[in-house]
């Protein structure tokens, strides 16, 4: 038995392209071969058209002018949908002039205007001198405080001795009568009884020691027989002339004196020269 085969003579296309009607004496008159169940061999181009077999269809005969352009309208694709045009977006109203120039202040970096950064600093500024001006006068404060301290404390330096002396003269100024009353006792004696010359010369010996006491604790006597008169330690009882005391010097002492440190006790009692007789 004999098959015959048809044979597609039309290449496959990129893009489809309209069909248009075949004339009648380009049918294809081949007659169909009838169907067996026997395996007939298949080439590569049968394959292509049964792995593409839109690209492979072929073309459809139309008798008619009709059937030809529903055939053509079929072949041609759907155009997709125009999309929708957008609707004109609102305007926004334009900003005021502050507002502008607010904005055009504004910084590309953090969002704050340059005016908010100039206030900020002034701030800044005024703070910092006010803290200046604070730390200038605790300098100062402290600068007098430690002054003061010094001073203090040199003062106290200096008057320490001073206090410790003025207590000293005041236990002092005790003694004095008592010393008095034995230098006029010990004068007594020697002259009313000089057989007890060896009593008399042990309470002299006690008065010695007893100033000798004084003298330890800076208590000096003033006795000032024979030196001119100083005002500041002596006190001028009266005065009468001498030939052998120059004048204004001290002929006689009444009363010791003493003195402790630079502060005078008590002054000695005199009696000054008033010069050769005339």
């Amino acid at each position: 038995m004999t098959h015959h085969k048809h044979e597609n003579t039309a290449q496959p296309s990129a893009a489809k392209k309209p069909h248009f009607p075949t004339p009648p004496w380009e049918k294809n008159t081949h007659p169909k071969a009838p169907e067996s169940d026997a395996t007939v061999p298949v080439s590569p181009e049968e394959t292509d058209e049964q792995a593409n077999p839109a690209e492979c269809e072929e073309p459809v005969v139309a008798d008619t002018p009709e059937e030809a352009a529903a055939a053509e309208n079929a072949a041609e694709p759907e155009a997709a949908p125009e999309p929708e045009a957008a609707a004109p977006a609102e305007e926004e109203p334009s900003p005021a002039p502050e507002e502008e120039k607010k904005s055009a202040e504004k910084s590309a970096g953090n969002g704050i205007s340059y005016t908010d950064v100039g206030a900020a600093f002034l701030k800044v500024q005024a703070e910092n001198t006010k803290l200046k001006a604070e730390l200038e006068r605790a300098k100062d404060a402290y600068a007098r405080a430690v002054a003061d301290f010094d001073n203090y404390r040199r003062r106290t330096n200096e008057e320490k001795p001073k206090t410790a002396n003025y207590a000293k003269g005041e236990l002092a100024k005790d003694i004095f009568p008592v010393l008095d009353n034995f230098r006029l006792g010990i004068e007594a004696a020697e002259k009313q009884h000089p057989e007890a010359k060896s009593i008399t010369e042990g309470f002299a010996m006690i008065a010695a020691q007893l100033k000798n006491a004084l003298a330890s604790h800076n208590v000096v006597e003033i006795n000032p027989v024979g030196r001119p008169f100083d005002p500041n330690e002596h006190e001028s009882l009266t005065s009468q002339p001498s030939a052998d005391v120059p004048e204004d010097h001290v002929i006689f002492v009444h009363r010791v004196g003493y003195k402790i440190g630079d502060r005078l006790l008590r002054p000695a009692s005199v009696v000054i020269s008033a010069g050769p007789a005339a």
